[in-house]
């Protein structure tokens, strides 16, 4: 599924009410990327937080999240369908 540039511009800004400093940006539209915040504010809990912030975002919308094996890519799908594997990040 595509990630919209609204899906981005909401996502954004749940992240930033939240105090979790990461941001969300787009490698492509069928792909999503992780923007860590600057060395001194990577913690294990805000990465977590930002990965459940964006699947909480796309479940509420009826969508499933899968992220790459290094955590910092995401792609969409409907809920009730298998994903074909991770987003490619190469």
């Amino acid at each position: 599924m595509d990630i919209t540039f609204a899906d981005l511009v909401r996502l954004n800004a749940m992240l930033k009410e939240r105090g979790l400093r990461y941001r969300v940006g787009r490698r492509d539209v069928q792909t999503g990327s992780l923007e860590p915040p600057g060395e001194c504010c990577i913690t294990r809990e805000r990465e977590q937080g930002t990965r459940a912030c964006i699947r909480e975002y796309f479940a509420a919308q009826g969508s499933a999240v899968q992220f790459s094996e290094d955590g910092m890519y995401f792609s969409v799908r409907e809920a009730g369908r298998k994903a074909e594997g991770p987003p490619a990040c190469g």
